[in-house]
């Protein structure tokens, strides 16, 4: 797909693939544009969801808080390291995925999480794909709402990982022969697809892990909690792609990308994918 040489890992870089930055590209002048009754498509779709907290949401983050101060055999737990509740991580899920030194990889959110549980609390069983890492990483980057996204990509491995994740959300692959920016650069981003309403992807990393309900991939028990690679793996399902692992090299430096390009944006975390808010509704189709 056309575009990959105009990506830029901030998302101001949105102006080269849409008309619509000025309208989102902060709370303030999202909430100028909605009040100067600008329609879902004008806005790229941010207004329906982005900035509106979820309650149900909010009491998932409950679970998420149970795993965290969940003590071990040993009787340690996240707090023993990270401080009641999690104080000693406020913002920190703005900078990720980073590169770790000492494991020599790039770690997302779900990624880190699990490399503690094995070195510090010896649970095998909290990987990327499961219930107690998907509540953890929504509870963990909850206490980075407000704090603005900054993912590295000077460093030599965050650059090449960023890299090649552009060079994978531009490649055409699958059943269908889609890429990712099939749907999330225009002309389908702004349009209403079958329902769905893809945007751009600037920015949209922002509000993840984000809340699901009422829709979840076949198998899954994680409350309806979507990490950005449970994300991905649900797009390539419904695009007829391979479905990545999800923690894998391939699906990270995906995410590197996407989340890079939210760099400059305020985290909003928890929010829900399908709100109740249906103003957006009435000001389209009064109009």
């Amino acid at each position: 797909m056309p575009g990959r040489e105009k990506a830029i890992p901030h998302v101001s870089g949105d102006k080269e693939f849409s008309n619509t930055y000025q309208y989102w590209k902060d709370p303030e002048s999202l909430k100028k544009a909605i009040k100067d009754g600008l329609m879902s498509h004008e806005m790229n779709f941010k207004d329906f969801r982005w900035m509106e907290k979820s309650l149900e949401g909010e009491m998932v983050l409950e679970e998420g808080l149970e795993y965290f101060n969940q003590k071990n055999a040993d009787g340690k737990s996240c707090a023993s390291c990270h401080g009641e509740d999690g104080a000693e991580l406020k913002d920190v899920y703005a900078t990720f995925p980073k590169y770790n030194e000492r494991v020599k990889r790039v770690l997302t959110g779900p990624s880190q999480i699990e490399v503690c549980a094995k070195e510090r609390l010896q649970r095998d069983d909290w990987g990327p794909d499961t219930r107690p890492n998907s509540l953890l990483a929504f509870y963990v980057a909850s206490l980075a709402d407000g704090a603005v996204i900054n993912v590295d990509t000077t460093s030599e491995p965050m650059a090449a990982s960023y890299n090649r994740g552009r060079d994978l959300f531009f490649k055409r692959v699958g059943q269908f022969h889609y890429a990712c920016s099939s749907c999330h650069t225009p002309p389908t981003a702004g349009s209403y697809l079958r329902g769905q309403r893809p945007t751009t992807f600037f920015g949209d990393a922002a509000q993840y892990p984000i809340y699901h309900f009422p829709y979840q991939l076949a198998g899954d028990d994680y409350s309806y909690v979507f990490t950005m690679q449970h994300q991905i793996r649900s797009c390539q399902q419904l695009s007829r792609m391979y479905q990545g692992k999800e923690g894998s090299a391939s699906m990270t430096d995906i995410e590197v990308f996407i989340r890079a390009s939210a760099n400059g944006y305020p985290m909003s975390v928890p929010v829900a994918e399908y709100n109740m808010n249906t103003d957006y509704l009435e000001r389209e189709y009064n109009q």
